[in-house]
């Protein structure tokens, strides 16, 4: 059984460590997005460019993607840029900067359906300009191209491209993204604890991913194994916290 530190600051040094959250193509658990997987691959050795839209429910894994596909790029010492409708104007690049970012860029648009009315007109013209200079685009939203409530003239060029819908993870898929992170960090996420996780609460990885940390964390400071017990005790802790600040 792993010990606890004195040192709460060198605990969660170490927790950081342990757990590498960056998104990369390889932790991508597919289930049964391969397609996609597969198109991004594609996409990213492309010399030419080209073209790609995702789309899917909240955590089907779209931001993981393209975060991921940003990441890939970039450390190949390439120009990669991840826009969101959060992402201020300064973030926004010139349409004459896409010829000068060289061969192999990439720039990437999430949840595109959530863009303003300036927003829209700069993807517009960058899309363009993206197609003109070669370099690849990859954007995600939460609809299919033609439902989006955005200009048509938009619309029309996120379809342009492959278009590919994506599916949230099945149970067994979440299972092993769960237990991979345990792993990670050094600790069994027995299977059933892990379906009692997926069977007892939230559903979106997310909650779920935060809570398997919460639990470790736990763990570490009580030096015990996670289990079932134990992860019922810390969320009947973190109820008994809640209460008694309210009722403060």
């Amino acid at each position: 059984m792993r010990t606890p530190f004195d040192d709460g600051a060198s605990r969660q040094l170490l927790l950081a460590l342990q757990w590498d959250d960056e998104p990369t193509l390889e932790n991508f658990e597919p289930g049964a997005n391969g397609l996609a997987l597969e198109a991004l691959h594609k996409l990213l050795t492309a010399t030419e460019g080209g073209a790609l839209y995702l789309w899917g429910p909240t955590a089907s894994g779209k931001s993981h993607l393209l975060r991921a596909c940003c990441g890939e790029v970039q450390r190949g010492q390439r120009w990669a840029l991840y826009l969101t409708p959060h992402s201020p104007p300064s973030h926004w690049p010139s349409l004459d900067s896409l010829a000068h970012v060289g061969p192999g860029a990439l720039l990437a648009v999430d949840d595109v359906q959530s863009c303003a009315a300036w927003q829209q007109d700069v993807l517009f013209g960058l899309f363009n300009a993206a197609r003109q200079f070669n370099v690849a685009f990859v954007a995600a939203g939460d609809a299919a191209p033609a439902q989006l409530d955005l200009r048509a003239d938009i619309r029309t060029r996120l379809a342009w491209g492959l278009a590919l819908a994506l599916e949230p993870l099945d149970d067994a898929a979440k299972q092993r993204v769960l237990q991979r992170m345990a792993a990670s960090r050094g600790f069994e996420l027995r299977d059933d604890l892990s379906r009692y996780i997926l069977t007892h609460h939230a559903r979106d990885m997310t909650s779920l991913l935060d809570l398997v940390s919460r639990l470790d964390a736990y763990a570490m400071q009580h030096a015990r194994a996670t289990s079932i017990p134990l992860l019922k005790a810390m969320l009947a802790h973190a109820d008994s916290a809640t209460l008694s600040t309210t009722r403060s």
